[in-house]
């Protein structure tokens, strides 16, 4: 898998040469989860020293499947307060009239589309009663018309031979595209202490996989600034997943939000972000137009769902 990672992000494929991986645990799953997330953590941190060979010696990674498999759950422990709960009392997975579904709640707008499409009362009695009528895969995609968030719960081979499953295997695992040749090359090279230190990251992505991954560059000394829509809240995750940045809310449809926005955009060395695949689009920040305002500028789409 490690190989996969490092080959589908052109690094160079000689470098697991220079990881250890130890310990043998194992997360109970129908899928490798262990695995990908000691070669998650492996790649990346792999991605990092390769960078530090532009200024010395490849030094040696080592990573620990246990954890590795541990930051995959939490990565925090609260003393002497608690996490709010991090689902909706009305997410999870119900029985419809022909399998099983998951209907995801947290997001408010995702709430009140299931409600709406169920036309039931804000209760999991309730909502399972009404999911009950509704066939999975008809219940899924009126869900999803009203731009909320469901799944029909499918066995590995449906789910292969579904439209999407087709589709989701014949993709790469990354997605690159070459880069702007027209602007100069960057004057930013690596530090031994704190490696990304002087990268200008900002941060458009939501709950877990984008967040994450940032928090990541923040860990290495990258600036990482946070962009959160006003109204937006994540009380169960923010304590994690806002570790070493700064947090700001920015209203996009807003004139002075926008003129904010392409500032701080032109001053950024990566941007990455976590929004439908044509959320920025609609908003007049196509991916031509963030190279307008910021020449030369990493941009990082992240499609988790």
């Amino acid at each position: 898998m490690l190989a996969n990672i490092i080959d589908s992000l052109g690094m160079n494929p000689h470098l697991d040469e220079y990881l250890v991986v130890e310990g043998n645990q194992e997360l109970a799953s129908a899928f490798p989860v262990t695995e990908l997330a000691a070669s998650s953590v492996g790649a990346a941190t792999l991605a990092v020293t390769e960078l530090l060979s532009e200024i010395g010696e490849i030094p040696k990674t080592f990573v620990d499947r246990r954890q590795a498999s541990l930051w995959f759950g939490l990565s925090i422990h609260p003393q002497g307060w608690e996490l709010p709960a991090a689902w909706d009392p009305l997410a999870g997975d119900y029985e419809a009239s022909d399998g099983w579904i998951k209907i995801h709640t947290n997001a408010p707008c995702h709430k009140a589309a299931a409600l709406t499409v169920l036309q039931c009362e804000s209760s999991r009695e309730r909502v399972a009663d009404a999911v009950r009528l509704w066939e999975a895969e008809a219940l899924e995609q009126a869900i999803v018309d009203a731009y909320g968030c469901a799944a029909r719960l499918r066995l590995r081979p449906e789910w292969l031979a579904h439209p999407q499953g087709i589709a989701v295997t014949q993709e790469p695992l990354v997605l690159q595209s070459p880069g702007h040749s027209s602007h100069e090359p960057s004057a930013w090279r690596p530090q031994e202490s704190r490696p990304l230190q002087g990268l200008r990251v900002l941060d458009l992505t939501r709950v877990l996989a984008g967040p994450v991954a940032t928090r990541f560059l923040a860990g290495y000394g990258a600036e990482v600034l946070r962009l959160d829509p006003p109204g937006w809240d994540e009380p169960a995750l923010a304590p994690e997943i806002t570790l070493g940045k700064r947090c700001a809310r920015l209203d996009l449809r807003d004139r002075d939000g926008r003129i904010t926005f392409e500032h701080l955009l032109s001053r950024a060395d990566i941007l990455v972000h976590g929004y439908r695949s044509d959320a920025l689009d609609n908003l007049g920040y196509s991916a031509e137009k963030r190279q307008e305002i910021r020449p030369g500028l990493i941009d990082v789409s992240l499609n988790a769902y």
